[in-house]
């Protein structure tokens, strides 16, 4: 059996043209997918109206979803809120929380949040991974020995080539080794606004923005994913807002 699962990255609701809201949400209607994986940065700026905007549009895809929180999904300028609770909003929006898990048969999809509220350095968008959650995460990659395993997080454990001056979330380099030992399929991935797919084990995928106008050498689009036990394929689709709002 081959599962067909859309991955979406970095929506930006609160930014996204309503136009390209509609476009996307035909597009995944029509392809009709198992189940839709969205790799953080719903939303722009963590608004409660822009949360609610989000739920109610995956929620008329008809279909599982499992959405891991950005940095854009924290507040930015609160920094009240950034630094004491950070994720009110998204457990408002998602109450399981930030790791959600999917079960699609013999696979299973696991959330990992590598948001952090702040960095040493100036970019406070940069991920990571503390050692609690490295230790987590070796917990959950444990109890599912034997399956089929996808991780969805927001930021690139591996920066492409061209991703220079970004700052690499800490602690990637261990989990990829967690990954690696698990024999994790792939992790899939966004935050860079550009669409990449990588070889190296663990697989990771990278996906353009859905929606945000701020494009980075990709068109806005999504990846639809066919996994079965032959391995991966990765199909880029493309969106075009051919009347814009």
């Amino acid at each position: 059996m081959t599962l067909r699962l859309a991955h979406l990255s970095d929506l930006h609701f609160g930014e996204a043209p309503a136009r390209l809201i509609e476009t996307l949400a035909e597009d995944l209607r029509r392809e009709s997918p198992d189940a839709v994986l969205v790799s953080g940065d719903l939303t722009l700026r963590a608004r409660p109206a822009e949360f609610a905007a989000v739920s109610a549009f995956l929620a008329s895809l008809g279909c599982p979803v499992l959405a891991v929180p950005g940095n854009h999904d924290i507040p930015r300028s609160d920094l009240w809120r950034r630094f004491v609770a950070p994720l009110h909003a998204w457990q408002r929006f998602q109450p399981e929380g930030a790791e959600p898990v999917l079960r699609l048969g013999d696979t299973v999809v696991l959330g990992l949040d590598t948001v952090q509220r702040a960095h040493w350095h100036l970019d406070w968008s940069a991920g990571g991974l503390s050692e609690r959650r490295l230790a987590r995460l070796a917990a959950r990659l444990q109890a599912e020995a034997g399956r089929r395993i996808l991780v969805v997080c927001h930021h690139p454990l591996r920066h492409p080539d061209w991703a220079t001056g970004r700052a690499a979330p800490f602690g990637a380099a261990a989990a990829l080794a967690l990954l690696r030992e698990a024999e994790v399929v792939a992790v899939l991935c966004g935050h860079l606004h550009r669409a990449e797919t990588e070889g190296e084990a663990p697989r990771q995928v990278i996906a353009p923005t859905a929606l945000s106008p701020r494009i980075k050498g990709s068109p806005n689009g999504w990846n639809l994913l066919h996994l079965d036990h032959a391995g991966l394929r990765v199909e880029r689709r493309g969106l075009t807002d051919a009347a814009p709002a």
